[in-house]
């Protein structure tokens, strides 16, 4: 196996969070993932590990990605952040984007994402 990922999934469904984390391996990537879907839960989740990549699906009952994008920010989390979505139009994809995601995949096209992590993550500074 590739080198390990540790994800962070906002994501409210554990189905969906199987079916990323699969697509991560099958790329390679040696995936280690925690779903989170509400506020408090996410707040905690950033307290307890490093993350590698956050991945945040955009609507969602208890949680939505500008909420999650805004908690990021507030807790000064660098990590890059992708919208993996189901439905979304284009204005709103865009619009999180410029909120503070660093990109955005739809579901329907998962086998995308790990072309657009290994992106994300050759643009991530080295910690010192």
């Amino acid at each position: 196996m590739g080198k390990l990922l540790r994800v962070l999934m906002i994501e409210d469904s554990e189905d969906d969070a199987r079916l990323i984390a699969g697509e991560l391996k099958h790329a390679g990537f040696d995936v280690e993932y925690t779903r989170v879907d509400t506020s408090s839960v996410l707040e905690n989740a950033l307290t307890k590990n490093a993350w590698d990549i956050i991945l945040c699906d955009h609507a969602m009952p208890k949680l939505c990605a500008p909420e999650a994008v805004s908690i990021l920010k507030k807790n000064k989390i660098k990590t890059p952040v992708i919208i993996v979505s189901g439905w979304i139009s284009e204005d709103l994809a865009k619009a999180t984007v410029d909120a503070g995601a660093d990109a955005f995949v739809k579901k329907t096209e998962l086998d995308k994402l790990p072309k657009v992590i290994s992106k994300q993550l050759s643009k991530k500074t080295p910690k010192k």
